[in-house]
């Protein structure tokens, strides 16, 4: 990541962030502006061919936008994890309510719901096609 102080823009800054796309500037955009300090948040990719993300930011005089940005960073950091966290609970739960099927020997296992080979009928099929060779 590059950060550019923008000369312009007082307390304003520009961030290239490499091998990122839309997702990411994106996401970063939104946290920023749920703060009350950033004044503006935007992002731009330069080309759809190049996986870069330019974010410009400008915050008020009492914080920087540097700071801001880790802040909003960290912030993904903790919000993913706790996905992450709460995702690997329920799909224990899941797992916990799956009845494993009785161990057979696997000549003696049927599919659910699919009769046994033994009661197959074989030959005329009832279906216009004679199967008998």
């Amino acid at each position: 990541m590059t950060i550019t102080p923008d000369p312009k823009v007082e307390n304003g800054a520009t961030f290239e962030i490499l091998r990122e796309d839309h997702t990411m500037g994106n996401l970063i955009r939104f946290k920023l502006l749920e703060e009350p300090q950033v004044i503006f948040a935007g992002y731009k990719v330069p080309h759809p061919l190049e996986h870069n993300v330019i974010l410009k930011v400008q915050t008020t005089n009492d914080t920087k936008p540097d700071m801001m940005v880790a802040k909003a960073l960290n912030d993904l950091i903790t919000e993913v994890g706790y996905l992450k966290q709460k995702f690997v609970e329920e799909l224990g739960r899941a797992r916990a309510l799956v009845i494993p099927r009785e161990q057979k020997p696997m000549e003696e296992q049927t599919p659910l719901g699919i009769p046994p080979r033994d009661n197959i009928p074989i030959g005329n099929t009832g279906v216009g096609v004679d199967m008998d060779f």
